[in-house]
């Protein structure tokens, strides 16, 4: 692990490649993904971070 929030940039650079045949399933991936991040937030903080789409979807349309 590089340390920084999942999805980090050496995640990207595999995620893409594993599912280079397949994006609509990374883009579903991600998001429950990031759903599960959304409730752990929730339950630890009480209070969601404002850019998890950005840092889990917005990378892997592009």
């Amino acid at each position: 692990m590089c340390g920084q929030p999942w999805p980090c940039a050496p995640a990207k650079v595999g995620l893409l490649d594993d599912y280079s045949a397949f994006p609509s399933l990374l883009m579903l991936y991600l998001s429950s993904q990031m759903h599960a991040c959304w409730e752990d937030y929730a339950a630890r903080t009480g209070d969601v971070p404002p850019d998890l789409g950005e840092r889990f979807l917005s990378w892997a349309r592009r």
